[in-house]
């Protein structure tokens, strides 16, 4: 199982964000009972992070190109300390997420477990380049493997569409229905499969055809 670990890289998140994460590292590690041989001094972060708020706040009044230019700086110095600092945790917390945790540092995202697939959106029945065609159209959904559709111009007792064939395709484009018939009305649902299991059908739609 993999071990879980804070991140690496910090040059993405914006300035205030950014301001807020630094105060919040150096307030967790002040007396730290583990976290203790820090690559870098206490005393030190703080000069940064100081130097990276004064910076910042003249930047972000309107300042200069040069004010600008010297936040970036200072800005950079600090991500270079958070990622010596993430190393450092890492490698002491040995994935304990309380650990991880307890530096103030952003812990990586779980992956995304494997779902069944959703209900698909975006389901159509439209006139097809040719005569005697209906194109079908929805929204490809990630991870999906198959698409599994079916089409009547059936219906039961109750007014409701009498499903009797289905067609699988693997892609949600290109897919077309022929040989129908002018004037009458074709019903359509579709669903995706992956190796996880079969979602839900769509809402049925439906077109008269010419």
């Amino acid at each position: 199982m993999r071990k879980k670990k804070v991140i690496m890289d910090y040059s993405g998140i914006n300035d205030h964000e950014f301001n807020t994460l630094i105060g919040k590292v150096v307030d967790c590690l002040e007396g730290h009972h583990l976290l203790t041989d820090l690559p870098i001094s206490l005393e030190e972060i703080n000069m940064q992070v100081e130097d990276f708020k004064i910076k910042w706040q003249k930047a972000s009044r309107g300042g200069s190109i040069l004010e600008r230019s010297e936040k970036n700086d200072s800005k950079q110095i600090l991500v270079k300390t958070l990622r010596s600092l993430s190393f450092y945790v890492n490698t002491v917390a040995e994935g304990s997420r309380s650990i991880l945790l307890s530096s103030g540092l952003v812990l990586e995202r779980d992956p995304r477990t494997p779902e069944v697939p959703g209900v698909l959106l975006q389901v159509a029945l439209i006139d097809g380049k040719q005569q005697n065609q209906l194109q079908i159209k929805f929204k490809s959904q990630p991870y999906a493997l198959i698409y599994e559709y079916e089409i009547t111009s059936q219906l039961d007792g109750f007014e409701q569409p009498l499903w009797q064939e289905s067609f699988q395709t693997s892609t949600s484009y290109g897919n077309v229905f022929s040989p129908t018939t002018a004037g009458v009305t074709y019903y359509m649902r579709v669903r995706a499969r992956n190796k996880h299991g079969i979602g839900d059908w769509s809402e049925v739609v439906s077109l008269m055809a010419r």
